[in-house]
């Protein structure tokens, strides 16, 4: 191995100090993360793993729900809502009135062109792909409803912030995602709301630099317009109802709610193809 790359004696002990850590028979951390096998192997692979054309980039997403199961404690989330629900009235207020959709082709059929009705007709027609596509059935909880609403606003935030679904997109809207969540919300609710983010913005981050080093300005420049754009939001992005809009021009939808930041049509198009293989 070459010198350079390389610490001596003296500079890492310089870096790791005196101390020693507790040894075990099994692995053993403070953190929980480190300490579920289930979360460390999916970590692991979605950080250090190339994104080939075999498989849909979305491929271990299960895998990556099933392991959030095994750190996460329900019951603390529920408590921290329910403390957010007595604290927020607007929140109380739309977690109360439990509205969802679920949009068909037909139903935006009429839309103007230009019009966000319109793009969500051609997304529905042209791709195949549904919106309502996560936790179809009836919420049984408050969170269960936020969780289903986020998700069908998903697609929806794409087409109206202009963060366009590539690699980069992707992570710029989880950032803006994250900061509205976190300048509405407690720290502690916002962290349960932004743990499953976390995750897929630092192991793109990580794919990107290890393999794709032509993505990572552009990934970075998607962080920075993803949390512009997110710190100009007055609540959190899955607490818009989209559906009162579909008449409207996303030009102006736009405009209304501080979407600016978000990049003109086919900016990233060229990061599909280059994070990948």
């Amino acid at each position: 191995m070459n010198k350079q790359t390389t610490l001596a004696a003296d500079e890492a002990a310089y870096l790791m100090g005196s101390g020693e850590p507790a040894t075990s028979s099994v692995l053993i951390s403070n953190s929980k993360y480190l300490n579920s096998p289930l979360f460390r192997d999916v970590y692991a692979q979605m950080g250090l793993k190339r994104d080939g054309h075999d498989l849909p980039d979305a491929y271990l997403i299960p895998a990556l729900t099933r392991a959030m199961g095994d750190v996460v404690d329900p019951a603390r989330t529920a408590a921290l809502l329910e403390e957010e629900r007595a604290r927020l009235p607007e929140f109380a207020a739309w977690l109360d009135e439990r509205f969802t959709s679920n949009f068909t082709a037909e139903q935006v059929a009429d839309c103007k062109p230009g019009t966000l009705g319109a793009r969500i007709h051609a997304f529905i027609a042209d791709s195949g792909y549904q919106i309502d596509f996560l936790y179809k059935g009836a919420p049984a909880s408050d969170y269960e409803f936020l969780v289903k609403r986020r998700a069908q606003n998903h697609d929806i935030e794409h087409m109206v912030t202009g963060l366009c679904p590539s690699q980069v997109g992707e992570i710029a809207l989880i950032v803006a995602n994250t900061v509205a969540n976190a300048n509405y919300f407690s720290t502690d609710f916002a962290h349960e709301l932004n743990l499953y983010g976390t995750v897929l913005m630092s192991t793109s981050l990580s794919r990107s630099g290890l393999h794709y080093p032509k993505t990572l300005p552009s990934l970075l420049e998607g962080i920075s317009r993803g949390y512009q754009l997110g710190a100009k939001q007055k609540r959190p992005l899955f607490m818009i109802r989209w559906e009162d809009h579909l008449d409207r021009p996303i030009a102006d939808i736009r405009a209304e709610f501080g979407f600016e930041d978000g990049p003109e049509p086919g900016y990233w198009d060229w990061v599909f193809q280059a994070f990948k293989g």
